[in-house]
């Protein structure tokens, strides 16, 4: 809290809770949508991204099945003995989630490189025909803006677990970087909902 005022720590720490105490009303329903990606992610080919994606859901579902007590206690509808317990629970498994996540957005980052340099190596072959080389472009631009895609996502991970990973006591940082972090996980959150919902790139 060094460098920051009383009025400054205070004014993060409430941005932070408007903040979740919004994030956790959005959420409701969540926790079977993600058990839903978990079964689906049963059919996946790749057994590695079949397993980084499994624990990425199932790290969620149990995450937001315990934060709906969680917000349940804050909001006042009713207040539980073993609120401590029943924060530790939600946090651990979000940041299990997390790093799944993180974990397997590595993973598509090193298959999208390894693909995308095929692909611009195949578009510099001489023997490619025109037709094969409007393929090819197309394709390397389809993997660049998966990459772009994977980064964002990645980026928004890392930003979140500083949040559950301080809750946890696994690392110490500043309430006021705590908070600008969670504020700027979720502006871009909300830019990415923004543009699946209006369809924009």
């Amino acid at each position: 809290r060094q460098g920051y005022d009383k009025e400054s720590i205070q004014r993060f720490s409430n941005l932070k809770s408007t903040i979740g105490l919004t994030r956790k009303i959005m959420r409701f329903g969540k926790p079977i949508e993600h058990l839903q990606h978990a079964t689906k992610a049963l059919n996946e080919v790749d057994e590695f991204a079949k397993f980084t994606t499994i624990g990425q859901q199932l790290g969620y579902a149990i995450y937001l099945f315990w934060d709906t007590f969680a917000w349940v206690h804050n909001a006042g509808v009713y207040k539980f003995q073993q609120i401590k317990r029943i924060n530790e629970n939600a946090n651990r498994f979000w940041l299990i989630g997390l790093v799944f996540s993180v974990i397997h957005g590595l993973y598509k980052l090193h298959k999208n490189g390894y693909q995308y340099n095929f692909m611009r190596r195949a578009s510099k072959a001489r023997f490619a025909e025109s037709s094969e080389q409007s393929n090819v472009k197309s394709e390397t631009a389809s993997l660049m803006k998966e990459r772009k895609a994977v980064i964002r996502q990645l980026v928004q991970d890392l930003l979140d677990i500083i949040l559950p990973a301080t809750a946890l006591g696994y690392v110490h940082f500043e309430d006021g970087f705590v908070g600008l972090t969670a504020v700027i996980s979720s502006i871009m959150g909300a830019q990415t909902h923004w543009k699946k919902v209006n369809g924009t790139k």
